[in-house]
């Protein structure tokens, strides 16, 4: 019988010593956070991975009879303080819990949190227990989802979605009158042709900018489609809507850039009483922003063409008096073969703008000083039709878009991009053609010396009926003949 007891105490003392090493072995090597408190949420123990993560301590006993209170932020310490205590009050436990750990001058995180009463071997409710995960990394991948759920990724604004979901709850008598400002940005299609879509995506969040530090915090201001954008503004009625329209517009003006002027067209409507519809309310918001860009666009045009023009002339080996006097000589062939004012209007729009395609080249290739590679080459021969899809995307270059595209085409066919030939190139496409490479051949480039005016004339003739249409080319000459020497 002695032996017996004996045996079972050395068991119970070997069971004992190896619940102590399990115990130790959690609470030295376990990643999350394992602490003990008494009844007054003092810690009693903690492992090592809270002492350090949540406690800020090297030395488990440094952290033994302080309270959250020595480390958290008041706000955090009450919380956890009032939930210990009602664990022991009650004795329920409080499982998988998400909560915010803040400090002092600290950086927070989140964690996963079970907290337990904590029994002595009577069963009596001696203090709490708990075990904690940090969940930062996860939190965040959440919120980065739930952010790009609810956003625009390219401007930051609220998407679509989330404008939809927003306008039915706010769609209250309490928020009456509800104003919708609806606007579509100018010129976009013109700066994505011309220098890229990358130039277009900035154009797009320099006009979000402008949105959010003009909207008041409490309005949804949402990227409604490509170039649209929509905003709903609760409790505001349309006159001060329009000081926020006049901060808009005020605002595209001083953060305009010589290659990018920005601008949106916009338009207004609020629903006043809670028997109105917002889907005519937003119709109608719609209708008055394409009626004012009707009245915008083409002013907006002209300023974008301007910038083509001024962007156009960089790295330009050419002088302005020389260039004046090139289109002099087309507007002068122009008005011998009869052409109408309209065209000659064109004509002069052609002859400043035949290579707009250049700009969406690389500007090592528009500036290298030495002779193409076959490769580059390849490159240049692509501007015809660059230049042809910028020009159709704008209302004021559309009409010589045609020309644009068959600059470069030869008399007798062999030209580019088409092949086509004769009277089936442009008329403008032949004259600007002509007088453009007589430009070529009398300005100094850094491959080569300028040709003389004989030498050019030679040149001329002999390209006449491959190169250049013959009848233009009489005419030319003509006006050269009567033209003094440059």
């Amino acid at each position: 019988m002695a032996k017996k007891q004996k045996k079972s105490r050395s068991n119970n003392i070997q069971s004992e010593t190896m619940n102590n090493l399990m115990m130790d072995a959690l609470m030295e090597y376990i990643p999350d956070s394992i602490y003990f408190k008494d009844l007054k949420s003092r810690i009693i123990r903690a492992n090592r991975a809270c002492t350090e993560k949540a406690y800020g301590v090297c030395v488990a006993d440094e952290a033994v009879g302080k309270t959250d209170f020595d480390f958290f932020s008041e706000e955090h310490a009450k919380q956890a303080y009032k939930d210990e205590q009602r664990i022991i009050k009650t004795g329920k436990p409080i499982v998988d819990i998400e909560e915010k750990e803040t400090w002092y001058g600290k950086k927070c995180r989140w964690i996963s949190s079970t907290k337990m009463p904590f029994y002595d071997k009577n069963g009596n409710i001696i203090g709490t227990f708990g075990i904690s995960r940090d969940i930062s990394d996860r939190k965040k991948a959440e919120e980065k989802i739930k952010y790009l759920s609810f956003h625009d990724s390219l401007t930051g604004l609220y998407n679509r979605a989330y404008f939809d979901e927003e306008l039915r709850r706010l769609d209250t008598a309490r928020q009456l009158p509800i104003t919708i400002v609806m606007g579509d940005v100018n010129g976009l299609k013109v700066i994505n042709d011309a220098y890229g879509h990358e130039k277009g995506d900035l154009f797009l969040k320099k006009i979000a900018d402008i949105l959010r530090d003009t909207f008041r915090k409490e309005d949804i201001v949402s990227r409604w489609g490509g170039d649209e954008f929509i905003a709903i503004l609760p409790n505001a009625y349309e006159k001060d809507t329009k000081n926020i329209v006049n901060r808009i517009k005020k605002m595209c003006i001083e953060r305009s850039t010589a290659d990018m002027p920005l601008s949106i067209s916009i338009g207004i409507a609020s629903k006043k009483l809670p028997e109105e519809d917002m889907d005519s309310v937003l119709k109608e918001a719609e209708d008055k922003m394409y009626k004012c860009k009707l009245c915008e666009s083409k002013s907006t045009n002209e300023i974008i063409i301007s910038s083509l023009r001024e962007n156009l002339k960089r790295g330009d080996y050419r002088r302005e008096k020389h260039t004046g006097r090139m289109q002099q000589y087309a507007l002068t062939i122009g008005k011998k073969l009869k052409l109408s004012n309209v065209k000659l209007e064109e004509l002069k729009l052609l002859m400043d703008l035949h290579n707009i395609g250049k700009l969406a080249l690389a500007d090592e290739i528009m500036s290298k000083p030495g002779r193409l590679s076959n490769e580059e080459w390849k490159i240049i021969q692509k501007l015809p039709e660059i230049g042809y899809r910028i020009a159709e995307s704008s209302m004021i270059l559309k009409p010589i878009a045609e020309a644009i595209l068959s600059h470069y085409e030869w008399y007798n066919g062999e030209g580019y991009p088409r092949g086509v030939k004769g009277e089936e190139i442009p008329v403008l496409s032949r004259i600007s053609f002509l007088v453009n490479s007589y430009e070529a051949m009398t300005t100094d480039r850094p491959y080569r010396k300028k040709m003389t005016r004989k030498e050019v004339v030679k040149e001329i003739k002999r390209c006449c009926g491959t190169q250049f249409d013959p009848n233009i080319v009489k005419i030319f000459l003509e006006i050269l003949e009567k033209d003094p020497q440059e």
